[in-house]
Protein backbone atom coordinates (compact mmCIF):
# COMPACT_ATOMS: atom_id res chain seq x y z
CA UNK A 1 0.00 0.00 0.00
CA UNK A 2 3.07 2.50 0.94
CA UNK A 3 4.28 1.65 -2.49
CA UNK A 4 1.59 2.60 -3.90
CA UNK A 5 1.01 5.82 -2.49
CA UNK A 6 4.31 6.64 -3.13
CA UNK A 7 4.32 5.57 -7.02
CA UNK A 8 1.31 8.20 -7.26
CA UNK A 9 2.55 11.08 -5.67
CA UNK A 10 5.60 11.18 -7.74
CA UNK A 11 3.44 10.55 -10.54
CA UNK A 12 1.35 13.52 -9.70
CA UNK A 13 4.95 15.92 -9.60
CA UNK A 14 5.22 15.36 -5.83
CA UNK A 15 8.70 14.77 -4.09
CA UNK A 16 8.83 11.70 -1.39
CA UNK A 17 10.75 10.65 1.46
CA UNK A 18 10.80 8.15 3.46
CA UNK A 19 9.47 5.53 5.17
CA UNK A 20 11.84 7.17 7.70
CA UNK A 21 11.95 7.54 11.24
CA UNK A 22 11.86 10.99 13.10
CA UNK A 23 15.32 11.83 13.53
CA UNK A 24 16.30 11.39 9.35
CA UNK A 25 12.59 13.26 8.91
CA UNK A 26 13.52 16.21 10.66
CA UNK A 27 17.19 15.99 8.98
CA UNK A 28 14.90 15.89 5.92
CA UNK A 29 12.97 19.19 6.53
CA UNK A 30 16.10 20.95 8.26
CA UNK A 31 18.36 20.28 4.96
CA UNK A 32 15.10 21.81 2.74
CA UNK A 33 15.04 25.17 4.73
CA UNK A 34 18.03 27.64 3.95
CA UNK A 35 19.48 30.07 6.76
CA UNK A 36 17.17 33.27 7.11
CA UNK A 37 14.29 31.46 5.77
CA UNK A 38 10.62 32.18 6.95
CA UNK A 39 9.01 28.76 7.71
CA UNK A 40 5.48 28.47 8.71
CA UNK A 41 4.95 25.60 10.61
CA UNK A 42 1.73 24.25 12.28
CA UNK A 43 1.24 22.62 15.36
CA UNK A 44 -0.14 19.55 14.22
CA UNK A 45 3.61 18.34 12.96
CA UNK A 46 4.11 14.99 14.79
CA UNK A 47 8.19 16.03 14.38
CA UNK A 48 9.49 16.82 18.40
CA UNK A 49 12.54 19.45 18.46
CA UNK A 50 11.17 20.30 14.89
CA UNK A 51 10.87 23.86 15.43
CA UNK A 52 14.33 24.01 17.59
CA UNK A 53 16.32 22.37 14.91
CA UNK A 54 14.95 24.77 12.32
CA UNK A 55 15.70 27.54 14.33
CA UNK A 56 19.20 26.40 15.00
CA UNK A 57 19.60 26.49 10.83
CA UNK A 58 18.74 30.24 11.00
CA UNK A 59 14.91 30.18 9.90
CA UNK A 60 12.70 32.07 11.23
CA UNK A 61 9.65 30.18 12.12
CA UNK A 62 5.86 31.25 11.31
CA UNK A 63 3.87 29.60 14.20
CA UNK A 64 -0.07 30.02 13.92
CA UNK A 65 -0.64 31.83 16.63
CA UNK A 66 1.41 34.66 15.76
CA UNK A 67 -0.37 37.70 15.75
CA UNK A 68 0.78 38.54 12.00
CA UNK A 69 0.86 35.33 10.66
CA UNK A 70 -1.94 36.14 8.52
CA UNK A 71 0.30 39.43 7.13
CA UNK A 72 3.58 37.77 6.90
CA UNK A 73 2.42 34.24 5.65
CA UNK A 74 2.80 35.71 1.97
CA UNK A 75 6.31 35.51 2.86
CA UNK A 76 6.82 32.24 4.33
CA UNK A 77 9.14 29.80 2.12
CA UNK A 78 7.96 27.14 3.37
CA UNK A 79 4.65 25.79 4.93
CA UNK A 80 5.00 22.74 6.93
CA UNK A 81 1.63 20.38 8.02
CA UNK A 82 1.13 16.97 9.66
CA UNK A 83 -1.76 15.30 7.85
CA UNK A 84 -4.40 13.75 8.91
CA UNK A 85 -4.41 10.42 6.59
CA UNK A 86 -3.81 9.56 3.46
CA UNK A 87 -4.97 7.56 0.46
CA UNK A 88 -3.02 5.22 -1.39
CA UNK A 89 -5.70 4.95 -4.95
CA UNK A 90 -5.95 7.36 -6.03
CA UNK A 91 -2.34 9.28 -4.39
CA UNK A 92 -3.78 12.33 -2.21
CA UNK A 93 -2.95 13.30 1.64
CA UNK A 94 -5.57 14.95 3.86
CA UNK A 95 -5.33 18.33 5.65
CA UNK A 96 -7.58 18.74 8.95
CA UNK A 97 -7.67 22.44 9.75
CA UNK A 98 -8.09 23.07 13.20
CA UNK A 99 -6.87 25.80 15.87
CA UNK A 100 -3.16 25.22 15.11
CA UNK A 101 -3.43 23.57 11.98
CA UNK A 102 -4.71 26.61 9.33
CA UNK A 103 -5.38 25.62 5.65
CA UNK A 104 -3.32 28.25 4.95
CA UNK A 105 -0.11 26.87 5.58
CA UNK A 106 -0.38 23.94 3.04
CA UNK A 107 -1.68 26.76 0.45
CA UNK A 108 -0.13 29.56 0.71
CA UNK A 109 4.10 29.12 0.66
CA UNK A 110 5.31 28.07 -2.59
CA UNK A 111 6.85 25.35 -1.00
CA UNK A 112 4.55 22.69 1.11
CA UNK A 113 6.13 19.97 3.24
CA UNK A 114 3.75 17.64 4.76
CA UNK A 115 4.31 14.78 7.26
CA UNK A 116 2.34 11.61 6.99
CA UNK A 117 2.49 8.65 9.54
CA UNK A 118 2.54 5.38 7.84
CA UNK A 119 -0.21 4.40 10.69
CA UNK A 120 -2.63 6.72 8.63
CA UNK A 121 -2.19 5.53 5.30
CA UNK A 122 -5.73 3.87 3.85
CA UNK A 123 -5.78 1.90 0.56
CA UNK A 124 -8.43 3.98 -0.86
CA UNK A 125 -10.77 6.70 -0.65
CA UNK A 126 -13.89 5.01 0.34
CA UNK A 127 -11.53 3.44 3.28
CA UNK A 128 -10.22 7.28 3.94
CA UNK A 129 -14.17 8.22 4.19
CA UNK A 130 -15.69 5.64 6.26
CA UNK A 131 -12.37 6.63 9.25
CA UNK A 132 -13.33 9.77 9.00
CA UNK A 133 -17.09 9.81 9.16
CA UNK A 134 -16.26 7.69 12.40
CA UNK A 135 -14.32 10.61 14.47
CA UNK A 136 -15.25 14.06 14.86
CA UNK A 137 -15.01 16.43 11.34
CA UNK A 138 -12.18 18.71 11.62
CA UNK A 139 -14.05 22.36 10.38
CA UNK A 140 -12.77 21.71 6.41
CA UNK A 141 -10.20 18.59 5.13
CA UNK A 142 -8.26 19.66 2.24
CA UNK A 143 -7.26 17.00 0.24
CA UNK A 144 -3.87 17.28 -1.68
CA UNK A 145 -2.40 15.41 -4.96
CA UNK A 146 0.10 17.69 -5.65
CA UNK A 147 1.65 20.33 -6.61
CA UNK A 148 -1.09 23.55 -7.57
CA UNK A 149 -1.15 23.04 -11.63
CA UNK A 150 -3.02 24.31 -14.62
CA UNK A 151 -3.30 24.14 -17.97
CA UNK A 152 -5.72 27.00 -18.37
CA UNK A 153 -3.55 29.34 -21.07
CA UNK A 154 -2.81 27.48 -24.04
CA UNK A 155 -3.23 24.03 -22.79
CA UNK A 156 0.36 24.14 -21.07
CA UNK A 157 0.47 22.29 -17.68
CA UNK A 158 1.91 25.25 -15.12
CA UNK A 159 2.95 24.36 -11.53
CA UNK A 160 2.19 27.10 -8.63
CA UNK A 161 -1.01 29.22 -9.99
CA UNK A 162 -3.32 28.60 -7.28
CA UNK A 163 -0.63 27.18 -4.58
CA UNK A 164 2.54 25.61 -3.43
CA UNK A 165 4.73 24.77 -6.55
CA UNK A 166 6.58 22.05 -4.69
CA UNK A 167 5.01 19.82 -2.42
CA UNK A 168 7.25 16.85 -0.48
CA UNK A 169 5.88 14.45 1.70
CA UNK A 170 7.54 13.23 4.43
CA UNK A 171 6.79 9.27 5.55
CA UNK A 172 7.00 9.22 8.73
CA UNK A 173 7.77 4.99 10.36
CA UNK A 174 7.67 4.57 14.03
CA UNK A 175 5.43 7.24 16.09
Amino acid sequence: MIDVLVAGLRANSCAVTGPVGVDEARAAIVEHVAPGALVACNDDVPIPDLTDALRDRGAELLPPDDPAWFARLPDAAFGITGSRLAVADPAAIALAAAPGSPRGTSLLPPSHLCIVRVDDVMATLEDAMTMIAARELPSALTWIGGPSRTGDLEMVTTLGVHGPRAVEVILLDGL
